[in-house]
């Protein structure tokens, strides 16, 4: 009964009464679900969902986010506070940065990578005092990096040295803001709830046109994986596609055929989305999908994170990284 209701209030948005009650006793439960997997895969559905939310640097089902955009050309952080929908400026700071132009692809180069990234953890006990009182980790290289065959490692948010010196301006790679902010910043925000986002020059914003096209791409993804609908399914990848373990595009395509030849029952549920742009210095349209993935077929059940970067090819969005 529970199922139903959820079900129906979902429809409800977007049927008139009498068009979900018709719905549902022409073909069951069973009619109902299937036209909410339909609507999902839509791209006017998300439109209409996300037109009132600011979207400007993604859309988020968390309620509360914080964005940390760096401007490299301007040697800025400008943080947003996303609560309930709305983004919240909450001010704009000077940053130290690597002295090198230009996106990180190596180990040394002294360079600032452009992208979006996660921050994985707060640093404070036993850190070195030249980062300052704490230190925000993040995943770069992330699983996109790595396809691109960037290298190099240890790209923080960090404070200034505690002795109060520099030695120069360049930090690495690093981003580097002043003590007080960065003591501010560790109390408010919690590492999970933290999107970086570094682009060489401006801040790249995102489209509500690309969102929903992205997350109904996802969702006829879940359709085509749950149904077991291979040639639809592998559509949605880009030629030369690498999972993150490795897998070339050919050697994901033989295996995800001789599995869904086995026509498993599957129940795959998406929740938690964060789809956000992703700065590039290759001039492509790109964004980083990150959900919560309840999967449950036979003899196999998981819940985990799933990550996904998609490019924009000859129209659309095309699946070129996961996780």
């Amino acid at each position: 009964m529970k199922r139903l209701l959820c079900l129906c209030l979902l429809l409800s948005t977007l049927l008139s009464a009498n068009e979900l009650v018709d719905l549902y006793l022409d073909g069951g439960i069973g009619a109902v679900e299937e036209r909410i997997e339909t609507l999902l895969a839509e791209k006017d559905y998300w439109l209409k969902k996300i037109d009132p939310i600011d979207t400007r640097f993604g859309y988020f089902e968390d309620s509360r986010k914080f964005l940390f955009v760096v401007d490299k050309s301007k040697s800025s952080l400008s943080i947003y506070r996303y609560e309930g929908g709305k983004l919240i400026l909450d001010g704009e700071h000077n940053v130290v940065m690597g002295d090198s132009k230009g996106d990180k692809f190596r180990e040394g180069d002294k360079k600032t990578p452009v992208g979006s990234y996660r921050v994985l953890s707060l640093l404070s006990k036993g850190l070195d005092p030249y980062y300052g009182p704490y230190a925000f980790t993040t995943n770069y290289p992330n699983n996109l990096d790595k396809k691109l065959g960037k290298t190099g490692h240890g790209i923080w948010l960090h404070g200034m040295p505690l002795n109060g010196e520099r030695a120069d301006e360049n930090t690495k790679g690093c981003i580097a803001v002043d003590n007080d902010l960065i003591t501010r910043l560790q109390a408010e925000a919690k590492p999970e709830n933290i999107i970086l986002m570094i682009n060489e020059s401006g801040a790249m914003e995102a489209e509500k046109n690309e969102l929903a096209e992205i997350m109904a791409l996802l969702y006829q993804w879940r359709r085509d994986w749950k149904e077991s609908n291979i040639e639809s399914y592998l559509n949605l990848y880009s030629a030369d596609f690498r999972r993150s373990d490795g897998l070339s595009r050919a050697e994901f395509e033989l295996r995800k055929r001789a599995v869904f030849a086995k026509k498993y029952k599957k129940v795959i549920l998406f929740s938690n989305f964060e789809v956000v742009p992703y700065p590039n210095s290759f001039g492509d349209v790109i964004y980083r999908a990150r959900l919560w993935q309840d999967y449950t077929a036979e003899q196999h059940k998981s819940s985990k994170t799933k990550e996904l970067y998609l490019r924009k090819e000859n129209g659309r969005f095309l699946i070129v990284s996961e996780n």
